[in-house]
């Protein structure tokens, strides 16, 4: 019975009041309702805690020191009872069945601990019928998804799989609170980092005959700002290349993985090059490549370092931004 199937919802907000209203009013709308919904106020300077009390008694307020997204939904988990955990930020959309199908997903798959769904953006900076998975390399779908029924599927290999895609961003993502307990949750040490969702995640899958689930179905929306996408992708993929190395030089990577993790590194300091230098980032895109470990370099990459220098000495003197 999925009625059974009880979640905690769990909102990082900093300054957020402009959305946050719009994500708790899709929330409170699910069709299957959560047990709570905790917002941590990081710190706030504007009336994101008047917006979240407007929705009590189903939502929480917790107000608090900044201190990073990471810290704020560790906090937030910690006055969580629910069985299962699911995460929400503060200006991403819930469709009104995104937790009913989710209690389906467990149901169907009564063994998984992490499940995700896709999910649709929307907002200025989107594409028009975007689609996270669509974003999958080629035959990546066919490779790792398995077991495929009524739209839903296990993931073969979770961590290798993400190693490859990133198949999840943190709003459609729901987990077993006692699998969190066990990996140890968020960590303070990276509530700063860029992309630090991403190193909780690697992590959570590193587990042992960890079960993963999704859903084909984009039950939620990803809201793009105007520069919040094209213009900094680059730091969240740079952001990956130092998680993995993170990980690997803290020994929590197994050997079977580690060729795998050592492409995967490589291959993200390049696109975080690539993407700086045609964004149009060329004074990022130049620190970079003096960043870049020695084998990641190539001819290629050394003629864009060039042109990406040019483009930053003129714009010195023409007063430019890049």
């Amino acid at each position: 019975m999925t009625d059974d199937i009880q979640f905690d919802v769990v909102i990082p907000a900093f300054n957020a009041s402009v959305f946050l209203a719009d994500t708790l009013g899709s929330i409170s709308s699910q069709t299957h309702t959560p047990k709570c919904v905790i917002v941590v106020d990081d710190g706030s300077t504007d009336a994101t805690a008047q917006v979240a009390e407007k929705f009590s008694p189903l939502v929480t307020c917790i107000s608090v020191t900044n201190g990073g997204q990471g810290v704020a939904r560790m906090l937030a988990i910690e006055n969580c009872t629910s069985p299962w955990i699911a995460l929400c930020d503060s200006d991403d959309l819930w469709n009104e069945d995104h937790l009913e199908r989710r209690a389906s997903l467990i149901s169907t798959f009564p063994d998984a601990v992490f499940t995700y769904s896709d999910c649709y953006s929307f907002g200025p900076g989107s594409q028009e019928n975007h689609r996270l998975s669509t974003e999958a390399p080629d035959g990546w779908h066919e490779q790792w998804e398995c077991d495929l029924h009524n739209n839903f599927f296990r993931l073969h290999d979770p961590y290798r799989a993400f190693l490859k895609f990133n198949p999840s961003y943190p709003s459609g993502i729901a987990f077993r609170r006692d699998a969190y307990i066990r990996m140890g949750g968020f960590l303070p040490k990276y509530s700063r980092w860029v992309a630090e969702d991403t190193e909780f995640v690697r992590r959570f899958l590193l587990q042992q005959n960890i079960t993963v689930a999704g859903d084909t179905q984009a039950t939620w929306g990803y809201r793009r700002h105007a520069n919040n996408y094209s213009k900094t992708q680059w730091k969240n993929i740079l952001g990956k290349a130092r998680i993995l190395q993170e990980h690997l030089d803290l020994g929590l990577v197994p050997t079977e993985y580690h060729e795998d993790q050592l492409f995967e590194i490589r291959r993200a300091w390049r696109r975080a090059f690539d993407n700086a230098c045609w964004s149009g980032n060329h004074r990022d895109a130049v620190k970079l490549f003096k960043q870049m470990p020695r084998e990641v370099k190539s001819a290629k990459s050394y003629v864009k370092y060039l042109r990406a220098n040019l483009y930053s000495v003129s714009s010195i003197f023409s007063g430019s931004d890049n």
